[in-house]
């Protein structure tokens, strides 16, 4: 029987210990990806009915929801597009609420400019919704200077 050399049987060894913990390494790997997958499976029909609670979607789309979801790059997809429609509402929001209180135009304040004049009308102080002279007054200390 030949002796086997002692530097080809420890570079055998060292291979499979390689070999062994490379597939180690790919079968946590492997677990880990799986037990996400898990996971987010669990969470997935949740979703999906808040989703068409919330008229996100509607029963027409669910089917086709439920299958991005499926997805991550669609998830994602459909978080951006998420993220997106609530930066517009907010904004939307804070526009409406700049305005508060502000007409949005000066026939607003009581019809056609030009349809009444307070200071040619024969009686002092008449009540009216109509712009008068005075208004012109106090709204130009409203306006931001320069204007």
């Amino acid at each position: 029987m030949n002796p086997v050399d002692p530097k080809l049987a420890n570079a055998a060894l060292n291979t499979v210990a390689v070999y062994s913990a490379l597939t180690k390494k790919a079968l946590d790997e492997v677990s880990t990806h799986r037990e996400a997958q898990e996971k987010a499976a669990s969470v997935r029909p949740e979703l999906l009915n808040l989703m068409l609670e919330t008229g996100a979607v509607t029963d027409e789309q669910k089917e086709a929801a439920d299958a991005m979801l499926g997805s991550h790059a669609e998830t994602l997809g459909l978080l951006k597009s998420a993220l997106t429609k609530m930066a517009e509402f907010k904004t939307q929001i804070e526009k409406q609420a700049s305005e508060l209180g502000r007409p949005d135009d000066d026939t607003s304040l009581g019809g056609a400019p030009g349809d009444y004049d307070s200071l040619s009308d024969g009686y002092v102080g008449r009540k009216t919704s109509q712009k008068k002279a005075s208004d012109e007054a106090i709204l130009s200390v409203l306006q931001p200077p320069g204007t």
